[in-house]
């Protein structure tokens, strides 16, 4: 299992033993800048994000068209 899996299990495992929800914000990276993406992300944990999920912009001009 690779090392990232298993962190999220972990997760999720403490917290089936604590009977709670999880917290999993979801952040862009890069939005609204590089510079915040890294700060914004501990910002989360420290106000109790169990999990983050990080997504990556990308430019694909097919689904809208010319």
């Amino acid at each position: 299992m690779k090392a990232e899996a298993s962190r999220i299990q972990s997760a999720f495992k403490r917290l089936a033993r604590e009977r709670r929800k999880a917290l999993i914000p979801y952040v862009t990276a890069g939005d609204p800048g590089a510079e915040v993406t890294v700060p914004l992300m501990r910002a989360l944990v420290a106000a109790g994000a169990d999990v983050i999920e990080l997504g990556v912009p990308f430019s694909d001009p097919w689904p809208t068209g010319p």
